[in-house]
C-alpha cells in the first residue's frame, strides 16, 4: 500500500481543531444491543444514527437499499475519527467530527498529490487510457425550419445545389434558420439540441449529407458542413489533462488502501440483525 506519513496527517488535520478527548466504549463479545449497529475497536456506531443517515441520503435521491452499505461508510469514518485520536487530533462534537474526517480525508489526498511523478508513468497512463483523452467525433451543422413538405422539397433541393442557408432565408419569409454555434459540436451536445433518433442517424451521416425531422415547429432540415472525426490527440498536446487525471486516480487508490489498512488493522462486530 502507498505508505502516508503521519507527521504531515497531524499538521493537515490540528489546523484549526481543538477537541477533547472521549473514552472508548468496551462492550465485550456478547451479542450486540439492539441499539448498537456495529462497533469499531469497542466504539459503538449508534443505530439511530445509522437510521438518520439513511433516511438523510434517501430524501438526496439515494436508493432506499442500501443499509449496509451507508453502515460500512460510517465504520470508514469512525475508523478516521480513531486515527485521528491516535494522532493526537480528539474529538468533543459533532461538527467538530465532520471537520475532522474532512481534513482526514484531505491530508491523505494531499499527501498523494504531492507526490512526483516519473514521465514513464504519465506515458503509460496515457496509452492505457487513451479513451480519457480522444477528442469525440464532432459536427457543423445549419438548420432551416420550414412549415409543410412541399417547403422542404424545394429547399432541400436548394441545399443541394449550393445554396446557404442563409441565402434560402433572405429569400423567403418562411424559411427560418435556427441559431447553432459555428464550431463543430460533439453528440454529446447534439443530443442537447435535438432528439436522440436524429442525433443517432447524425452520428453514420458525413459532410453534406441532409437529414429531415418533424419538430414541434415545423419541418426541420439539418445539412452537415463539416464532421471532425474522433481522434486521439498526441501526448504532448495533453500531457497536463493526463497529469491530472493521474493524479485524481492515484488519490482514489491512496484514499482506499488507507482506509482498507485501518480496516484491517482494527476490531470491527456488525449488528448480526442489521443483515436480516
Amino acid at each position: 500500500m502507498i505508505k502516508l506519513t503521519d507527521g504531515l496527517l497531524i499538521t493537515g488535520v490540528a489546523a484549526g481543531i481543538l477537541i477533547a478527548l472521549t473514552g472508548l466504549v468496551d462492550a465485550g463479545h456478547a451479542p450486540l444491543p439492539d441499539t448498537t449497529a456495529a462497533l469499531v475497536n469497542g466504539t459503538p456506531v449508534p443505530r439511530d444514527e445509522l437510521q438518520s443517515v439513511l433516511q438523510r441520503r434517501a430524501q438526496e435521491g439515494a436508493p432506499v437499499d442500501q443499509l449496509l452499505a451507508t453502515l460500512d461508510d460510517m465504520i470508514d469514518e469512525e475508523l478516521l475519527i480513531q486515527r485521528a485520536s491516535e494522532l493526537g487530533i480528539l474529538r468533543r462534537d459533532s461538527n467538530v467530527r465532520v471537520a475532522i474526517i474532512q481534513a482526514m480525508e484531505k491530508s491523505i489526498l494531499n499527501e498523494e498529490r504531492g507526490r512526483n511523478l516519473a514521465e514513464a508513468q504519465l506515458q503509460e497512463f496515457y496509452r492505457d487510457n487513451t479513451a480519457l483523452f480522444a477528442e469525440p467525433l464532432r459536427f457543423q451543422l445549419e438548420e432551416i425550419v420550414v412549415e409543410d413538405e412541399t417547403q422542404a422539397t424545394a429547399i432541400i433541393t436548394a441545399l443541394r445545389e449550393g445554396l446557404s442557408a442563409k441565402a434560402l432565408a433572405a429569400e423567403n419569409d418562411a424559411v427560418s434558420i435556427t441559431r447553432l454555434p459555428q464550431v463543430p459540436l460533439s453528440l454529446s451536445a447534439l443530443s442537447r439540441r435535438f432528439p436522440q433518433d436524429l442525433v443517432s442517424r447524425l452520428e453514420t451521416a458525413g459532410k453534406g449529407d441532409i437529414l429531415t425531422d418533424k419538430s414541434e415547429r415545423g419541418i426541420r432540415i439539418i445539412k452537415i458542413l463539416d464532421v471532425r472525426e474522433a481522434n486521439v490527440p498526441p501526448f504532448e498536446d495533453v500531457r497536463l489533462s493526463v497529469l491530472n487525471e493521474l493524479q485524481m486516480y492515484r488519490q482514489d487508490i491512496a484514499y482506499e488502501e488507507y482506509l482498507e489498512w485501518l480496516r484491517q488493522r482494527a476490531d470491527i462486530r456488525k449488528n448480526a440483525q442489521l443483515a436480516h
